[in-house]
């Protein structure tokens, strides 16, 4: 397998460092983030967590916001 040189900032190559394992190469934290990442965000649902996704839709289509709860953009920026 070809090896590839990336650039990172001394900031994210601290990062890095900090989230590996000893026994762990750069390559090796990489992978581990981005399968974390993966099955975070393009594993698909289940039929109850689509429902429940697709039902919450519907209600907030309709006007009905009972459950949630107003966030501040402000206080979370800060």
């Amino acid at each position: 397998m070809g090896m590839k040189t990336i650039r990172v900032t001394e900031e994210v190559h601290t990062k890095l460092a900090h989230l590996g394992l000893k026994s762990e190469t750069y390559n090796d934290i990489i992978a581990r983030l981005i399968e974390v990442y993966e099955k975070m965000y393009f594993e698909e649902l289940t039929d109850e967590e689509a429902n429940y996704y697709n039902e919450r839709i519907r209600h907030f289509e309709n006007g009905d916001y009972s459950g949630t709860r107003k966030v501040d953009l402000n206080a979370i920026r800060k």
